[in-house]
């Protein structure tokens, strides 16, 4: 089912007053966007003792992973068929899961990482505030302060209005990329027919047999998902979803939904996609209570508060990530991190398309692909930074995330030091500084 929207395209238009916009911080890093790339950036900028300041939509940190209730980082590991499962990437994101583990609140599960989404929004202020960074919650970066094309700061808004925060260096991890986008950088959407990654609504169920229901596997659940769907039990877009256990015993993440035709920068396309994913969770409820083994005595636990979101913006790079890059695992002399997540296109249809690499193998993401054209000044980080469509199937998740915004942090402060623009840095020592800390480049 493809989800259309029809927005007014009225040319009433009306002329709000000139203003002056008070300045309300003055900082080195500015991060607009607390998921986890922004969080691992904020932190390794504030480390290297840069004042930093994140703003953050929400009144909590985390992204995807607590918003959309995504409970588990994908990317940290080789994960095809002939993988051995070898970690990939460390670091921010060892030290992360270093602190979910001391609180019972996260495990490796196959090829990803499980956690408790509720006990992350509790690690993550620690995590930022004890390095040193300021937060700066429920407010949106609504507009870039752009002089001699290089970014000066972001215009904010939130509950006390409009302000405008000066930074020398600006990273977008929006996950949008709006503050790039913003401030006239080039960017691109969608495959070569406009066609999205659909987003996805998360959802956990409580009463489950956990171990009759983690027997069965994927294929049968898919077989189960298929008949159910050719007898005219429900209308499900998708036969590949899966569930996973989630550290609250008797829980489960359940990732099933899909709301294809759904835009996540376009808020009526979103309010559509929300209605859709909870009619359709109501489905997959009743499936999985009538269906499924293990699951007849369960309930509904929690509905994400938004769809897990897969792609919209892209922002164009000094350099194009590809999909020939992701499958022939390329290594570039400037890469910042590894990954080896699968091309996996939730794009259309019934099933979920996942082209892997061959045995633990890896490609690297090369710096450039966080250094937006046209604009000094700025640096990306998590899925708007720059890369195809498919390529972006890959790179989108939360491990290569987390890798990600700890090198944009990294190169915030190595830039800030040597007095160039962050596209100008040296990148062997900004390669020697994320090893020093742990990352495996």
């Amino acid at each position: 089912m493809m989800i259309a929207t029809e927005r007014a395209t009225s040319r009433v238009t009306i002329s709000e007053p000139a203003r002056s916009t008070p300045v309300v911080r003055e900082v080195d890093v500015l991060v607009v966007g607390g998921g986890m790339s922004g969080c691992s950036a904020a932190r390794a900028a504030a480390q290297g003792g840069a004042r930093t300041l994140l703003v953050e939509r929400y009144g909590f940190l985390g992204g995807t992973a607590t918003a959309a209730m995504v409970g588990c980082i994908c990317g940290l590991y080789t994960c095809g068929p002939e993988s051995s499962q070898l970690q990939l990437i460390y670091g921010n994101a060892q030290e992360l899961m270093d602190r979910l583990e001391a609180l019972h609140a996260g495990f490796k599960y196959r090829h990803r990482y499980q956690l408790d989404h509720e006990v992350l929004k509790l690690v993550l202020d620690e995590w930022l505030l004890q390095a040193g960074v300021e937060l700066l919650l429920h407010t949106f970066g609504v507009h870039a302060i752009v002089e001699d094309d290089c970014i000066a700061g972001v215009v904010i808004e939130n509950k006390g209005g409009r302000a405008a925060i000066r930074a020398s260096v600006v990273i977008d991890a929006s996950g949008d990329g709006d503050v790039a986008a913003r401030a006239g950088a080039p960017w691109e959407k969608g495959d070569a027919e406009g066609q999205l990654q659909a987003p996805t609504y998360v959802f956990y169920m409580s009463g489950v047999d956990i171990d009759r229901a983690m027997s069965i596997p994927e294929s049968k659940l898919k077989e189960w998902m298929k008949a159910a769907r050719g007898r005219g039990e429900y209308n499900f877009p998708r036969i590949s979803g899966s569930y996973s256990p989630a550290p609250k015993p008797g829980t489960v993440h359940v990732n099933m939904t899909r709301t294809p035709g759904v835009d996540g920068i376009d808020p009526d396309s979103l309010t559509a996609g929300h209605l859709e994913g909870r009619r359709q969770i109501r489905d997959f409820i009743a499936f999985l209570q009538r269906h499924v083994p293990g699951f007849e005595n369960a309930y509904l636990d929690a509905i994400a508060p938004q769809l897990g979101v897969r792609e919209t913006r892209r922002i164009m790079g000094e350099y194009v990530l590809t999909r020939e890059d992701v499958l022939g695992a390329q290594k570039f002399a400037d890469g910042v991190c590894r990954s080896s997540w699968p091309v996996e296109d939730h794009t259309i249809g019934l099933d979920t398309v996942r082209l892997h690499l061959p045995g633990d193998d890896y490609y690297h993401v090369p710096y450039r692909s966080l250094v937006p054209q046209k604009i000094d000044g700025l640096l990306l980080a998590g899925r708007c930074i720059s890369a195809t469509h498919d390529a972006m199937a890959s790179v989108r998740v939360m491990g290569p995330g987390l890798a990600l915004g700890q090198a944009a942090g990294t190169a915030a402060v190595l830039a800030l030091e040597t007095n160039t623009a962050p596209r100008n840095v040296s990148i062997p020592t900004l390669q020697e500084r994320l090893r020093s800390a742990g990352a495996l480049i």
